[in-house]
This record gives C-alpha cells, structure tokens and sequence, in this order.
C-alpha cells in the first residue's frame, strides 16, 4: 500500500475562515448564556474577534490583558474601601461607647406623653333657609 503523502492529507480537509469559526462559536456561547438575543450578539462579538485575529492581531492576548490590569486596579480599590470601613467603624464603636459610658451616670427621667386632640375642628355648613308652603303661582290659562 502506497504511502499518503502530505498533499493528498491537505486536499480532504476542507479550510474554514477565523470569522466564520469565531462567528459560529460566539453564537453558540452567546445563545446558552443569552438566549436568541445573547446567540446574534455572540455571533457579531465572535466574527469582529475572529477578523481581527485573521489579520494577525492578538485579541484574545489584548482582551486578557485589559481585564487583569483592571483587575488589578480594582483589587486596590476594594483594598483601600475596606481599610477606610475598617477605621470608621472602630471610631464609631470609640464615639458609641464614649456616649453610653458618660450616660451612665444620669438618671434618665420619663416625661408625660401630652394628649393631642384626635377630633377635627368642626366645619359649619350653611343651610337654606326653610320657608313653609310658598310656591311660586304658575301662569296658567283656565
């Protein structure tokens, strides 16, 4: 049996461009995550990644790159915000035990509730003046 050689191995695999693949995968990871919406929109994000990685850009290098240099800023952030939390809330429990030592000392005393009046001030409604029996005549022919 004669042995394959690398030109006949290359003519039965067909060749498929980097849009098309990264269009094809972007629609399927968008369509399980997003549903149809998620599947059009996985499929433009995934062709645009695929075009660029055709023209010999690195987007997905790039793309990881951006998210661990803000990654790192964020953890600093967070960082900052809890040493900032961590110093407010020790001088708050500082300023809440300074207040309940100094009131231990004084007597507290209750006051009276004072009684508010429930009802309304009431409204007088003018009336008619009532008259008995006068009609107006009406004008009728006999």
């Amino acid at each position: 049996m004669p042995k394959k050689t690398q030109q006949t191995k290359k003519e039965n695999v067909t060749t498929v461009s980097k849009q098309t693949a990264g269009g094809v995968t972007g629609a399927v990871l968008g369509g399980i995550v997003g549903g149809p919406v998620g599947a059009v929109a996985g499929g433009v994000v995934g062709a645009l990644v695929g075009n660029s990685s055709a023209k010999g850009n690195h987007p997905l290098k790039t793309a990881v790159d951006t998210i661990r240099s803000a990654g790192e800023r964020g953890a600093k952030v967070i960082k900052s915000v809890r040493a900032k939390t961590a110093a407010s809330s020790k001088s708050a429990a500082a300023k809440v035990t300074s207040k309940t030592s100094a009131q231990v000392g004084k007597k507290h005393t209750k006051k009276p509730a004072s009684k508010k009046s429930t009802s309304a001030p009431a409204i007088k409604v003018a009336s008619k003046p009532k008259t008995k029996g006068t009609r107006k005549a009406s004008n009728k022919k006999a």
